[in-house]
């Protein structure tokens, strides 16, 4: 009958409780509420309070003065890496959570600092021509091009903290300090080369016995033998720019100076390092093996080709902007 009428609980529960003076455990039954509830009615109606009512929630809030809160807008133009909402809140006395109310309030947000490269004239001029050349002929360069590069790697051994039972406190496995691994590697729309895993750094004589190791399975990836090589502008990738256009007979591609944007490994390294820290190796042993199987995982042929669709929306959003 109740819903019928549409009667809501607590209009319920008042004409049980004074006309039908019915107990809490009797209303709580009849109107199926918890016991609770019907006894925090109870103590609101003896207070004299309709519950009934919605109750509102008063937010108190300090009122800062402007000169209060212009201090505050100084502070943070002065020094906006170092001007925390705690250091503030002890210089000017107020709470950090006014603070940032203020901050908010003027337009101020808490964010990341823009890393984008800003490039001279020459600069904009060489991306735009790398781009125009890779772009080309629907894009075919950008198909058979291997996009090598290294990248270095070290065993996280400073947390403190991971994801265990409640009732239980696992111990830290035991990680041996300063393990770091250099890698390298090239992926291409066809595929890519194994990776190299080594710990010196990559000098002059290495470079090239790397280089030698992974050309036959490029080779093997096209084997029409029409493949290119870009690699950036790192030292040792200079030096040896005759050496393998002339007695590997690779066709090399430059990249333009200060542009990893364009190499899509660099992307790449990135979903690398992301899934080995996953793994959490705790050795030299235990982080290649992550290495090795990540990276064959992650340069299946289906996986790549959206790098390569992101690189030629790269190349393309670069000309419109002429960055």
């Amino acid at each position: 009958m109740c819903e019928r009428y549409e009667i809501d609980d607590k209009t319920r529960f008042l004409v049980l409780h004074f006309d039908a003076h019915m107990g809490a455990q009797e209303i709580s039954k009849a109107i199926n509420r918890s016991l609770t509830t019907i006894y925090n009615w109870e103590a609101r109606t003896k207070n004299c309070e309709d519950i009934r009512l919605h109750k509102k929630k008063h937010r108190t809030t300090n009122i800062i003065s402007e000169d209060t809160q212009n201090k505050i807008i100084q502070l943070v133009s002065e020094n906006p890496e170092g001007a925390s909402l705690r250091n503030i809140a002890a210089r000017i006395g107020v709470s950090k959570t006014s603070i940032g109310h203020v901050l908010a309030k003027k337009g101020f947000r808490y964010k990341g600092f823009d890393q984008r490269i800003i490039y001279d004239e020459e600069e904009i001029m060489n991306r735009a021509a790398f781009c125009k050349k890779m772009l080309s002929d629907e894009g075919r360069l950008i198909y058979r091009t291997f996009f090598s590069d290294e990248m270095g790697i070290e065993l996280n051994a400073h947390k403190t903290r991971a994801w265990q039972p409640a009732a239980e406190k696992m111990r830290k496995k035991s990680v041996a300090e300063n393990i770091k691994l250099c890698c390298w590697g090239a992926i291409s729309a066809q595929g890519a080369t194994s990776i190299e895993i080594y710990k010196k750094g990559m000098k002059g004589d290495f470079f090239r016995q790397v280089i030698e190791r992974h050309k036959e399975e490029m080779e093997n990836l096209y084997p029409d033998g029409e493949f290119y090589l870009l690699q950036d502008n790192h030292p040792t990738h200079r030096m040896n720019e005759d050496w393998i256009i002339n007695e590997q007979k690779v066709n090399l591609i430059r990249l333009p100076k200060r542009s990893p944007d364009l190499n899509i490994i660099e992307y790449l390294w990135i979903a690398l390092k992301e899934r080995v820290a996953g793994d959490a190796p705790a050795s030299e042993e235990e982080m290649r093996a992550s290495l090795l199987r990540n990276w064959e995982i992650l340069t299946k042929v289906d996986r790549l080709h959206q790098f390569f669709e992101r690189l030629q929306r790269r190349c393309m959003k670069c000309l419109v902007k002429e960055e």
